[in-house]
């Protein structure tokens, strides 16, 4: 009987089209999956290692949920869907075989095509062009255990959750609906500790109530280095372990109870079913369908269908307008149906709780105050999934619902034509789109409201939401119902609308980026406060309109190949019986509607790959292309500019630039100069250039390289003037944009509409081949065939380095003259003193008589001779309450912050002229632009932010935290960036952001308690080994830095405050202020990081001499904690603490190798009381890897701690701090 039963569950599964259809849904998913990630090949992170397979699994099991749904549900809605529940229950069957062995077999078969994915991710492996750096040795034991500690217990744990919510329901939908919402709240809640909402501190707890063990294995992998990454498995142990014990017992208990509480009679009684039926036509309700266990007689039937709507019984086809009433009327009944039933309400109540979830997360979004572009931005989550699954569940069930409630027939047989039956659907689709975007905006209006925010832009989130986003759903909802329309199958309907919304993952891989074959993608763009959408809307519209024809065709084939009646023939011939049964008018509609859609693909062709390059070169690829082919002139000696004139000309309403200007150039080398090599960068066109006996040798436009032939070389010492002209060319039309390609959506010398920033590298010409262009990457000079590097950067007693600057070698100190024009309506801004300020009028060419605003700015030597340029229509405040005037120059709504932000900036001034010298500027200004490569600039005492950072924060809490951390970091960067040059030498970089970032930490530690600067410091350390856990290269010792900015930065300001508290803080003070004092505005040779080094070492103890130096030469963290602690009272009345302390120190090397080695510096032990205060402070040499210690106090002691301020680098922070039982005896 049992081996009958399940064989017959088995074998009925095995039969439907469902299993198939996942079980290659699963295949592919992983097959397309690993191809995608390699063949990208971003790093050096193994797609195939023990660790990504583990989290793969885990989203792979998340999104399983609703396959577990698909078998779970049927199993128990079959019976009565098939009116066989009564004869089953009448039956002498027990509870175990009617109930255990049917989800036994659902179980079964779940697992069985969800495994599928295995062998799919493991052919992707073997797949040809993969990058060899993405692609470790095969590891079967990796997933084998995944399969068995992630796979088995999260599909049991579905299962468990589909089995209560059928066996109770008895219905697919509320089966549905409950996967679908424990996916929403699992995503929502993954964004929520993902946004940092939820403290660290908090991060094991979470680790243990995660259901399906992601934060339980990112636990284990937090800050693991891609050595670890690509080789480590995870390992069942602590919280992993208890995470899976704990949600298999929940697992278990949930089927008990299921199991138990469910009751093995019917639903409803036969007598009930014709009401049923009836109410399930007037309201949309599923259970009915699940608990009719006998059709009802035709009589009744026929009375329903009079019942359901008298004016579509009444119609004439040939009364003019009828068809719309009609229309109109079926939209209103099947609308009514969704929003009576119980599964909308749920999906949309659990999508706006997600929505909530999501701008609690936007907060860590810079800390920005809840505005609408900042809220619609956040909304991603609700966007990206929760709408697109409501979308699919809705279209399959208004495609089936009738067929479900056995009354097709009934429909079919009324006066109503195909077109209306389509269309209400698809206009009830609509509305459920319209609806929830309509309750999305009430949801987040009510969201500012409770957050004290008041300026509602409704207008934006109409444009947003509906004209950015929503064109997106509309067509999504005609595709989801043509699918079910075409294929004739419910699941198989769904499976295609999810195969073509996904493609666009295998055509990034495959590098097809164009809209035009990519369903429903318009061209990426961004909202900005300061320029709306800006040129961006173009592109956009065109491809709404290109879109919008494709689904109108759609909805016509759908209306073309809409079945009716029960009749059963095969699919190929079914569609084609009904294409020639197609009446010619609809045939001609169809050719004017691909007729328009091809006119309008032709104009976005035109403006995408003649007006402008389809793919044009992106950042990474042009870099690429100038070493390739210039990186042999690197050893030419050039000259050094020692001054800058400029007069540069912006259109702000054309988009397009102009300069003339000219260098002071200067042969510093000891070498006669032959030639003079000039590169514009992306997008920058050279134009005339002026130099004396110089001859065009060599232009190369497309990657923007020119050569010029001296007829008299320029001999060393030897000053000379060249003359150029740059511009960018004027736009026209609009490009093809994604946000998955390496292309600028907006290049960093375009000028825009209002918010422009112009750094000038990107609108000057460079003199010389860079090495700024190389990339340090294996792995990117590999995916770029580019041959590996003899050395990364240059050593540090290099004679070229140390005669040329970092990043911009070919600028010395020197003079900046500039004169900038721009629209009257806007202000530009740069570095230098505003010495004069004028109207002219327009000397252009059919522009004469336009008023120009002009704007000249000097900054007399010593100066950087680097700038960027602002425009836009500002708003200025001014302080002067500070030794040189503040200037903000912001967006006119964005006025909240000024005053805080001139005041911290203030007295960060006054905090930094105390220790480092008067500030080197007359005025410190800031400056806000538009976000569009996320950069920040400071030059020559102006500092620009983007408007998603500061300007908008929410100044209270960790807003105003945040805001005060990027003020003070950015002026300190502007002491260090511009007193001093360092050299194009390894570790250059990590002299002017260690530097920036000590100080900055310096003047927080000053306004903080200091329990607040502890924490922030703990969380400051948790978040960058997080984040290095991610990196893409080999974490470079502080002197080897190139580019590598977490690094420099973070880990530089941790090693200064380390080595402040190993020799003291005037000491460490005393020793960057000679370092300055030596360095400041001096030529070449510049500074290196040894110097600092050497400065910092002059006021270091002798002892401490070796293992300060190799903080900078090492890759060093450190492993500390405390293994075990006990205290108690001794005989003489005072207390002992005994201590068991782990302390080592970790020597890492190349992608992640680390070795062991003796602590080489002391450790400072705290014990405190449980007022807080300190009993016990004092520094040890822990040597050992284990130390034992013992402390007599006066006090009982309630808590210990080793390294209590958290000034050592290190992962393992949880065991630092320990609590001791109270009263100890």
């Amino acid at each position: 009987m049992l081996k009958a039963i399940l064989g017959f569950e088995l074998r009925y599964h095995l039969r439907r089209m469902t299993f198939w259809l996942l079980a290659m849904l699963f295949f592919s998913l992983g097959f397309v999956d690993v191809v995608s990630k390699a063949s990208e090949g971003k790093a050096f992170f193994y797609v195939n290692s023990p660790s990504e397979i583990f989290q793969t699994v885990v989203w792979y099991s998340i999104f399983a949920i609703l396959a577990t749904s698909a078998f779970t549900a049927e199993t128990f809605v079959r019976d009565s869907t098939n009116r066989t529940e009564s004869l089953i229950l009448s039956t002498p069957i027990s509870r175990f075989n009617y109930l255990g062995l049917r989800f036994l077999a659902a179980f079964v078969v779940t697992v069985l095509a969800f495994s599928t994915y295995l062998p799919g991710m493991v052919l992707g492996q073997f797949m040809p062009n993969l990058n060899p750096y993405a692609l470790g040795p095969l590891r079967w034991e990796a997933y084998g255990l995944s399969y068995a500690v992630i796979a088995l217990p999260n599909l049991l744990l579905s299962g468990a959750l589909s089995f209560a919510i059928a066996a109770r329901s008895r219905s697919l939908i509320a089966t549905y609906v409950g996967a679908i919402a424990l996916v929403m709240l699992y995503l929502a809640s993954l964004m929520l500790l993902g946004a940092d909402v939820v403290n660290f501190e908090q991060y094991r707890l979470w680790a243990m109530l995660d259901p399906f063990g992601f934060y339980a294995l990112e636990e284990q992998s937090l800050a693991w280095t891609v050595e670890q990454f690509n080789t480590l498995m995870p390992q069942l142990s602590s919280t992993l372990l208890w995470n899976r014990l704990l949600w298999m017992a929940l697992s278990l208990g949930i089927l008990g109870w299921s199991y138990g509480s469910y009751k093995m009679r019917l639903q409803e009684t036969a007598s009930s079913s014709e009401r049923s039926v009836f109410w399930a036509l007037r309201s949309g309700s599923h259970h009915s369908a699940g608990s009719n266990s006998v059709l009802p007689p035709v009589s009744s039937l026929l009375e329903i269908k009079n019942k359901v709507s008298p004016a579509l019984e009444q119609a004439q086809p040939s009364v003019p307008g009828l068809w719309v009433q009609q229309l109109w009327s079926r939209s209103l009944f099947e609308l009514r149906l969704i929003l009576q039933g119980r599964a909308f309400l749920l999906l949309t109540g659990f999508g706006l709780l997600s929505l909530i979830i999501a701008a609690l997360g936007s907060n860590s979004f810079a800390y920005s105050n809840p505005s609408t572009d900042i809220l619609v931005h956040s909304a991603n989550l609700y966007l990206d999934y929760v709408l697109f699954i409501i979308i699919i569940v809705y279209a399959a069930e208004l495609i089936w619902r009738d067929r479900s409630l056995r009354i097709q027939s009934i429909l079919d047989a009324m006066p109503i034509s195909s077109g209306v039956l389509f269309g209400s659907k698809l206009l009830a689709l609509f509305a459920v789109i319209t609806l929830n975007l309509g309750l999305a905006i009430a949801t987040l209006t009510l969201y500012q409201i409770a957050k004290g925010y008041y300026q509602f832009d409704f207008p934006l989130y109409f444009k947003m939401l509906f004209g950015e986003h929503g064109p997106y759903f509309y067509l999504m909802a005609v595709l989801a119902l043509f699918a079910q329309v075409v294929t004739r199958h419910k699941y198989a309907g769904m499976a295609l609308t999810l195969a073509i919304a996904l493609s666009k993952i295998p055509l990034d891989a495959l590098g097809w980026y164009h809209n035009l074959y990519r369903f429903g993608e318009m061209n990426a763009i961004e909202y900005s406060p300061m320029n709306g959408y800006g040129h961006l809307w173009l592109g956009h519209r065109w491809y709404v309109l290109y879109w919008g024809l494709a689904a109108a065709i759609l909805a016509l084939l759908s209306y073309l190949f809409w079945q009716r009646g029960t009749e059963q023939r095969p699919w190929l011939m079914s569609l084609r019986q009904d294409w020639n049964s197609s009446r010619p008018n609809l045939l001609r509609s169809l050719g004017s509607l691909l007729m328009a859609m091809a006119g309008v693909g032709g104009w976005i062709l035109y403006n995408t790959t003649w007006l402008n390059a389809y793919q044009p070169p992106g950042k990474e690829e042009t870099a690429a292309e100038i070493e390739r082919r210039y990186r042999q002139y690197e050893p030419l000696p050039m000259p050094t500019v020692t001054a800058t004139q400029a007069q540069i000309e912006l259109y702000p309403d054309e988009r397009y630039l102009t300069v003339e200007g000219s260098y002071t150039l200067e042969n510093r080398t000891d070498q006669p100069i032959q030639e003079i090599h000039l590169i514009t960068f992306i997008n920058l066109q050279l134009g005339e250039v002026q130099f004396p006996g110089a001859t065009l040798k060599q232009a190369d436009s497309d990657w923007g390289y020119y050569i010029y032939d001296l007829a008299q070389p320029m001999q060393p010492g030897e000053v000379q003037t060249l003359q150029f002209k740059t511009f960018t060319e004027r736009p026209q039309g609009f490009t093809n944009q994604v946000d998955s390609d390496d292309v600028y959506m907006v290049y960093p010398n375009e000028v825009v509409g209002n918010g422009s920033n112009l750094h000038s590298p990107f609108i000057l010409p460079f003199v010389g081949y860079t090495k700024m262009v190389e990339h340090k990457k294996a792995w990117m000079r590999e995916a770029y065939n580019l041959p590996p590097l003899e050395e990364r950067m240059r050593p540090h007693s290099d004679p070229v380095g140390l005669s040329q600057a970092l990043t911009l070698s070919h600028l010395g100190w020197g003079d900046l003259d500039l004169t900038i024009g721009t629209t009257p309506s806007q202000t530009a801004v740069t570095n230098g003193e505003l010495v004069q300020q004028w109207t002219a009028k327009d000397q252009r060419k059919n522009q004469q008589g336009r008023d120009r605003q002009y704007f000249r700015y000097r900054s007399p030597a010593p100066n950087r001779g680097k700038f960027t340029i602002y425009s836009a229509d500002y708003a200025i405040h001014r302080n002067n309450n500070y030794s040189v005037p503040i200037e903000l120059y912001h967006h006119p709504q964005h006025s909240e912050n000024v005053k805080l932000i001139a005041e911290q900036a203030g007295q960060a001034l006054e905090f930094y002229e105390a220790r480092f010298g008067p500030f080197p500027f007359e005025t410190l200004r800031f400056v806000e632009f538009v976000y569009y490569d996320g950069m920040v600039f400071s030059d020559g005492g102006t500092i620009g932010l983007p408007e998603s950072l500061i300007w908008k924060a929410d100044a209270q809490g960790p807003g105003k935290e945040n805001l005060i951390d990027w003020v003070s970091y950015l002026l300190a960067y502007a002491w260090w960036e511009d007193q001093l040059i360092a050299a194009d030498v390894a570790g250059g970089m990590t002299i002017r952001e260690a530097l920036s970032d000590y100080s900055s930490r310096l003047y927080q530690r000053s306004r903080r308690t200091p329990t607040e600067h502890r924490l922030a410091r703990q969380q400051t350390m948790r978040t960058f080994f997080r984040t290095v856990g991610k990196l893409d290269f080999e974490e470079p010792a502080l002197d080897e830095v190139y580019n590598e900015l977490p690094i420099a930065r973070h880990k530089g300001g941790m090693t200064l405050e380390l080595i402040e508290d190993l020799i003291g803080p005037a000491q460490l003070e005393a020793a960057i202020n000679n370092f300055l004092e030596q360095y400041r505005y001096q030529p070449a040779p510049y500074a290196t990081l040894l110097d600092l080094r050497s400065a910092i070492l002059s006021q270091t103890p002798a002892e401490l001499k070796q293992p300060v130096s190799a903080l900078f030469e090492q890759v060093t963290t450190y492993q500390v904690g405390i293994i075990s602690a006990k205290s108690g009272l001794q005989s003489n009345g005072r207390y002992q603490a005994s201590l068991t302390i782990e302390a080592q120190q970790l020597l890492t090397q190349g992608l992640g190798q680390q070795q062991a080695d003796s602590l080489k510096i002391p450790v400072t032990v705290t014990v405190n009381a449980q007022d807080g205060s300190e009993l016990y402070r004092a520094q040890h040499q822990l040597s050992k890897p284990i130390t034992q210690l013992s402390l007599e106090l006066d006090q009982p002691p309630t808590s210990v701690a080793v390294d209590p301020d958290y000034l050592l680098p290190s992962v393992y922070l949880q065991d630092n701090r320990v609590i001791l039982p109270a009263n100890p005896r």
